[in-house]
């Protein structure tokens, strides 16, 4: 089931299970900005990422001497037992709270709900988790919105760029063939703040940064003055993917990251988890802006 909302500008379509966003259709160009999930290539739009972002090592942690499994970016994705909590014209609200299956694979527990809010030509993706345990959580967060990139007929995916508002010195770090981090990090940016889509930028799977200093980041073309920007200033790291020479690109917020290679598998020493207090919430958003020429 999806549900929408819309004003003058743009209409916002979510899938209830797993509350991934699936469409972002301008009502003036009739555009379609988000990833359509062809399964051929790519079958998701925006999957949500919690507790865990990518790969686990052999796919599993342990915690206080007890060993889960957890599948890549965790359990929202997909999860039907997501629902919808609240909808308005501008906002809509899903929900997940922990049962007995969760508990099987990830023993917090919480209420995790996310929020998308549309104002004028920007959705505000934002994300609420609270501890309703009695014990202090551990977590990762992220987004991963997928955007079409072929915007006009006479258009080739190498018309485009990603563009970061300022100029930077930043490396990669590297995933293994299991998907996980290799303890090197390969030099990238040098004074710039440009990366042009070719067909074999993502032929090493994902570029992931992690000492960025921009905050926000556009998707443009060569050919056309329409951009989307994405602003990520709650979220330390940022993944860049698409399937190589897919009509598509992911812009991915995140605060943790997948497991090294090296990695002991404890759940306490995963980089990038958070630590959340009982009776506490974390707050963490991303705003999507989609700029059409008047």
């Amino acid at each position: 089931m999806k549900h929408s909302i819309e004003n003058e500008k743009f209409r916002v379509e979510v899938k209830e299970a797993g509350a991934e966003l699936c469409s972002i259709k301008s009502l003036t160009s009739d555009k379609e900005y988000i990833w359509q999930a062809d399964p051929e290539i790519w079958g998701s739009s925006a999957p949500v990422l919690f507790p865990n972002i990518g790969a686990l090592k052999e796919g599993c942690y342990k915690f206080e001497g007890e060993t889960y499994q957890l599948p890549k970016h965790g359990i929202i994705r997909n999860n039907p037992k997501v629902k919808l909590a609240n909808h308005t014209p501008s906002r809509m609200s899903f929900m997940l709270t922990h049962d007995e299956d969760t508990l099987k694979q990830y023993p917090f527990e919480f209420e995790f709900k996310i929020n998308f809010l549309l104002m004028d030509n920007k959705l505000q993706v934002f994300h609420e988790i609270t501890n309703i345990g009695k014990n202090p959580m551990y977590f990762s967060l992220g987004g991963h919105p997928a955007f079409n990139c072929i915007w006009e007929e006479d258009e080739t995916l190498t018309d485009y760029y990603i563009e970061f508002e300022k100029k930077e010195t930043a490396g990669i770090s590297v995933l293994s063939d299991r998907g996980l981090l290799l303890k090197e990090e390969v030099p990238f940016l040098v004074n710039t703040n440009k990366i042009p889509l070719t067909k074999n930028l993502f032929d090493n799977d994902a570029l992931i940064f992690t000492d960025l200093h921009s905050s926000e980041v556009s998707l443009k073309s060569k050919k056309n003055k329409t951009q989307i920007k994405m602003n990520y200033q709650d979220f330390p790291f940022l993944g860049i993917w698409s399937k190589p020479n897919a009509p598509y690109v992911c812009l991915e917020p995140w605060n943790g990251l997948a497991d090294y290679e090296d990695s002991n598998q404890e759940w306490l020493a995963k980089i990038g988890n958070h630590k959340l207090m009982p009776g506490n919430t974390y707050y963490a958003s991303y705003q999507i802006q989609v700029i059409e020429p008047k």
